[in-house]
């Protein structure tokens, strides 16, 4: 059942991959013709207690059963949520990251009477409308609908983590996300240096615990370049636009470019080589960033 699941998923994402840094782990590609979308036997949204669990990404707009479109009424009313990865935690928790780069979180609960998802994050409060429905092969699957008529399937983007907090997509892992009114210090642009690693290094780390069949960096664009096995950057010229937009200004965002790129030349490395290049570059950037703290600390490059 669960390689039928990730089969299904991999469908989804498979068209993406060639356009959002994807590395894609040689699976065999399947299909079902009858069916696009993460399917379960069960609803979701029982898990944890009656809490939503694990990151979703809304697909496809679809209306009234019709292909999907782009309908410009709902777009504008959902800023574009097929776009947008939201991970729920069983703290009641949520971050929501948009294919921009833009970055919030809050806190969310589930009215099941109205079968209604609230989420609460910037003093405000959005109440979107859960619907579970059934495919032709029995399976079911959540759609969230913003219009009468009118809603996004959710296809499950990863599955939740046994620590919540170690999950890519928690609050914890994603302050780098968060622009700053001012402009920050060395050591604040170390802090969010760091924490930009810490949350690469999750990324890899959930893969491997979770045994994936593909590694996205879609929505966490940034300055990290991943090898099998090793740690690069990318070019100067080739820094994405979501990643400059987390900082107060593109001198701060080059600062930080400048600060790692110095570290990857000049500090020493400890090779790694499992045989696995999840886990061997998963622990290549847990290196760097201890050795980042350390150098913070106290000035020195080991």
């Amino acid at each position: 059942m669960m390689a039928l699941i990730k089969m299904i998923l991999l469908l989804i994402l498979i068209t993406m991959m060639d356009f959002h840094g994807i590395i894609y782990r040689g699976v065999e590609q399947k299909k079902d013709a009858g069916y696009q979308g993460r399917t379960t036997d069960i609803n979701p949204l029982l898990l944890h207690g009656g809490k939503l669990s694990g990151s979703w990404r809304f697909v496809q707009f679809r209306s009234n059963g019709a292909p999907p479109v782009r309908d410009r009424e709902l777009v504008k009313i959902t800023g574009g949520m097929d776009q947008v990865l939201m991970s729920f935690f069983p703290d009641s928790t949520f971050t929501r990251v948009y294919h921009t780069g833009a970055y919030d979180f809050g806190r969310y609960s589930y009215d099941e009477n109205e079968r209604s998802l609230l989420l609460t994050a910037n003093r405000k409060t959005e109440e979107l409308r859960v619907v579970v429905q059934t495919s032709p092969s029995g399976k079911q699957r959540l759609m969230v609908e913003f219009l009468p008529g009118k809603s996004l399937s959710l296809a499950q983007y990863g599955e939740p983590m046994q620590k919540f907090r170690e999950d890519p997509f928690s609050i914890q892992n994603n302050a780098w996300r968060i622009r700053p009114d001012t402009a920050e210090t060395k050591d604040q642009i170390f802090a969010r240096l760091i924490n930009y690693i810490g949350h690469n290094a999750s990324i890899l780390r959930a893969a491997y615990t979770r045994e994936q069949d593909f590694i996205s960096w879609e929505f966490s664009k940034g300055i990290i370049k991943v090898y099998n096995v090793g740690i690069g950057i990318v070019p100067k010229n080739e820094v994405p636009q979501a990643w400059i937009d987390s900082f107060h200004s593109r001198e701060d965002a080059m600062q930080c470019y400048a600060l790692f790129e110095n570290y990857l030349r000049n500090a020493k490395h400890t090779k790694h080589n499992s045989g696995n290049w999840v886990k061997d570059d998963y622990q290549i950037l847990a290196d760097i960033r201890e050795g980042l703290l350390r150098w913070q600390k106290t000035g020195v490059r080991e």
